[in-house]
């Protein structure tokens, strides 16, 4: 294996204060940890203080006192035994604790879901030393430990607690780079620990939830390179992104304790693994998107660009919305176009079919605080058929056809037989239908609209735009 960079000063198999030192382990900047083991004994993590000034000795009794306070508090990798001269020109001091499983390994094969359960656990852990007002202020991946079924805090030796003497110089930065707050770099000394162990928690989750190997500058950016949704497609992020944007902030009294940010790390949890929760919660949030002032009970679009931009929204959440056609049946679009045929666009409901029409005008109304009940009703403008002998047509509504190219349009029956002039259909083929009138509505997937089957018999098409309205309005 490779040796851990540092433990060159001990060797394998040396006797050490009756410990046989059997494989280095890890090192830091100033201590160095070895498997060990003793005869009849199990085999423990020892950790060498091998770097000896006034500080980091100052700092190693500081360490093994606050784990000898902690006892066997779970999620904190506990003392089992230590030795600490009575100055620094003694022995080499060092403390022995179990062996656990380093934060590098627990992750592989870990599924995001896992990560985060684990992490609301090692949030509960910070938030029992935080009531004790007691800081680690060096939160990082590196030290976490998986030892007795869960995500422990390991490496005590930045610790800060009310009646622990200041042993950090002024102007020296306390913690790892990566995950450090910004307060830790300017003024460690005089900085409150528990915000910044806010600030390195969330910093360290991104971390573990992109697989990584270092974080972050500054404050999240939900809208950067560094978004979770980059890294993690399929998944809600909204309310997680939310969160580390906070936890990250610049000031530290603006971040949200602990204590929140185990509760906001099991909302999202529960949001993620809720479909019924999670669709609605992302249709509240689409609106909000869409009027950040605060929905209106009704607003229009006629010009085609806003509609589309408005409509592709609505398709960004894989599983958001469900369409229901003016012919009755529904389905789920994934993306807006432009259709080849001028004022027209494709409404994209698979890999390679699509509805085709020309929109006059897209509404959204609203009823209130409930957005679940809230929905976009688009109206197609009347077109002419294309005329095709064997296109499928839909009581003048619509007509079925095959769009051999962009703008191309053939009977039905070429997709049917999969064959165009005795010829095999070329690759941009698609099965179409170009609607020629008729009004569509789109409804989040998990509202009650949606949950009734008898919805499905094109009623809304029926209807005028303020009936319809008035229908649902009587439901809500």
């Amino acid at each position: 294996m490779n040796r851990p960079k540092g433990a060159s000063s001990f060797l394998a198999g040396q006797q050490f204060h009756g410990w046989v030192l059997e494989v280095p382990l890890g090192s830091g900047g100033n201590g160095v940890v070895w498997k060990a083991a003793r005869v009849g004994e199990t085999s423990v993590a020892i950790k060498i203080l091998k770097s000896i000034t006034d500080e980091t000795y100052e700092r190693f009794k500081v360490e093994t006192s606050i784990l000898e306070s902690l006892g066997t508090t779970r999620g904190i990798i506990p003392l089992l035994q230590k030795f600490i001269p009575a100055d620094k020109s003694g022995p080499a001091p060092w403390f022995a604790m179990p062996i656990a499983q380093p934060f590098a390994e627990y992750v592989q094969g870990k599924v995001w879901k896992e990560i985060v359960d684990d992490f609301i656990k090692l949030a509960g852990v910070i938030e029992d030393l935080h009531a004790r007002k007691i800081a680690h202020r060096d939160i990082k991946p590196a030290n976490f430990l998986f030892y007795d079924g869960q995500l422990c805090l390991s490496d005590f030796g930045l610790v800060k607690y009310p009646s622990r003497t200041n042993i950090t110089p002024m102007k020296r930065d306390v913690g790892a780079k990566f995950t450090m707050a910004p307060e830790m770099r300017r003024n460690a000394s005089e900085a409150d620990g528990l915000p910044a162990d806010v600030y390195s928690f969330a910093k360290s989750l991104w971390i573990a939830l992109t697989g990584e190997q270092l974080g972050f500058d500054g404050q999240y950016n939900p809208g950067s390179t560094l978004a979770l949704t980059n890294y993690l497609p399929e998944i809600y992020t909204t309310t997680i992104d939310r969160l580390l944007v906070e936890c990250t902030e610049t000031e530290p009294n603006l971040r949200p304790s602990i204590t929140s940010v185990k509760l906001r790390l099991r909302e999202w949890l529960e949001i993620c693994e809720d479909f019924h929760t999670r669709n609605l919660t992302e249709w509240s949030e689409l609106t909000h998107k869409l009027f950040p002032m605060g929905a209106p009970a009704r607003a229009c679009w006629t010009d085609i660009d806003s509609i589309c931009a408005v409509l592709d929204e609505i398709s960004k959440v894989k599983g958001l919305n469900h369409m229901f056609y003016p012919t009755g049946g529904g389905n789920t679009i994934t993306s807006v176009s432009r259709a080849k045929e001028s004022g027209l666009i494709a409404l994209h409901v698979g890999e390679k079919t699509a509805e085709i029409l020309k929109p006059a005008k897209l509404a959204y109304e609203s009823f209130g605080r409930d957005t679940s009940w809230s929905y976009f009703r688009l109206e197609a403008a009347p077109i002419q058929p294309t005329g095709l002998s064997g296109s499928v047509g839909y009581h003048g509504i619509s007509e079925e056809l095959t769009e051999i190219s962009p703008g191309h349009y053939e009977s039905y029956a070429c997709w049917q037989y999969d064959e165009f002039k005795g010829r095999k259909l070329p690759e941009s083929a698609r099965p179409v239908s170009r609607y020629l009138t008729g009004a569509f509505v789109f409804f989040s997937t998990r509202s009650i609209y949606n949950q009734i089957p008898d919805t499905y018999d094109a009623r809304h098409n029926q209807m005028t735009e303020d009936d319809f309205r008035t229908y649902i309005e009587k439901n809500v």
